[in-house]
């Protein structure tokens, strides 16, 4: 398992070069995936509850962001 850079969050920012989508529509993307798992309060979201939630391989999705931060 690659360790991942920085913190343990993903940002809407980071959302939309992964995706490819606009930044309005990976500020929604954030938020569908909070509300999913349960994070109504907070507007934190980790790589990992993201990952998880649209089932992509951890070591792929870290190997990209990375060199981002």
């Amino acid at each position: 398992m690659e360790k991942l850079k920085g913190d343990i969050l993903i940002t809407p920012k980071e959302i939309q070069s992964l995706t490819g989508l606009s930044f309005n529509a990976s500020q929604k993307e954030h938020k569908t995936v909070r509300d999913a798992i349960g994070k109504k309060k907070s507007r934190r979201l980790t790589v990992k509850g993201y990952c998880d939630y649209f089932e992509l391989d951890w070591d792929e999705v870290v190997s990209y962001l990375n060199p981002y931060r």
